[in-house]
This record gives structure tokens, sequence and C-alpha cells, in this order.
């Protein structure tokens, strides 16, 4: 039976970094060799487990972003995989699902991501958006200037809130998740 695990970043030791370094290294290769997030941690993180090993992984920031001159509380999405043989068994759909059901008791307008692969979440209700975005662009620490352009075909958006996804810019008000 697998066990599903929403733990805040503050409370990760050392075990589960390993776990989810080594989950992300070969879920998406090139992950930078000395951490566990890509650019600036989570608010905390969605962990699957068989037993002992860590087969799934969803890192989920909580912040407000800009949409069109309306404020919005979001979800954003980073870094969803599922061990290569644990895939196709719903995983990331049961993750998503929890999220969602986070989102509307802690009523969050909006959760979305950057993806180029569109699959798992249009059959989630994610719906793809060519809004402009403003972003901070940060690489190895460091802040490099402020990104204005569009994201194309990889803005993902599903509403959780009553509010209708806006026209307009996005200003993430931080790194792109």
């Amino acid at each position: 039976m697998l066990n599903y695990q929403r733990i805040e970043e503050i409370q990760i030791g050392a075990k589960q970094q390993s776990a989810i370094y080594n989950l992300l290294k070969d879920a998406f290769g090139a992950y930078p060799h000395d951490r566990i997030y890509a650019n600036q941690l989570p608010s905390f993180r969605f962990l699957v487990w068989d037993k002992n090993t860590l087969i799934g992984h969803m890192a989920v920031e909580y912040r407000t972003i800009n949409i069109g001159q309306e404020t919005a509380k979001v979800f954003g999405i980073a870094d969803l995989c599922v061990d290569k043989n644990y895939q196709h068994k719903n995983i990331a759909t049961t993750l998503l699902q929890q999220l969602e059901e986070l989102g509307q008791k802690s009523f969050i307008d909006f959760i979305l991501l950057i993806a180029p692969d569109h699959g798992v979440y249009e059959k989630n209700g994610f719906q793809l958006v060519d809004n402009p975005c403003r972003w901070l662009m940060i690489n190895n620490h460091q802040t490099f200037g402020v990104g204005n352009r569009k994201i194309e075909d990889c803005l993902l958006v599903k509403q959780i809130g009553s509010t209708s996804w806006p026209a307009g810019l996005v200003d993430l008000l931080g790194h792109i998740f």
C-alpha cells in the first residue's frame, strides 16, 4: 500500500532529502547536484512512499500573484514526478487531487504550473493559457533580471475558487515554479 504524505519544507530530514534528490535526479536528469529544488525552496511537498522507497514527488509554493491587476492566491506546482516503475498507476493524478482538495479548504483561487508536457494536467482539468508573464529570473542562487514575455505553450492553470482566470499580464511576484 502506498503512503501519501504532505510535509512542510522545514520538516524534511536528511533521509528524506536524499530520497527526494535521487528521485528528482532520475526524473529530470540534469537536476542541480547540491539541492532538492531548482530555484527556490517550496512551501511544502507531497511525497509518495512504497514502504521505505520514495516513488512520487510534488513541490508546491503558496503565494499571491497578480493577473490583469487582480490579486489571486495560488498553489504553484514544481517538480511533479513519479518513479518510472510506478507510472501509469494514477499516482500523479492522486497528488493533483490532494492538492486541489487542500486548495479548496484553503481558499486558493488557482493552481498553476509551467510544463511542456500537458497530458496528465489536461486530464485533471488544467487548461493551457497564453497570458504574457513577468517573473524573477534566478539561476544558481543569483538573480539576473526580470523576464517579461509569454511562456509559449507551457502555462497551465486550474481554477479552484469562484474567480475565473482573467486576461492580462500574469505577474508571478517571484520566480517561475
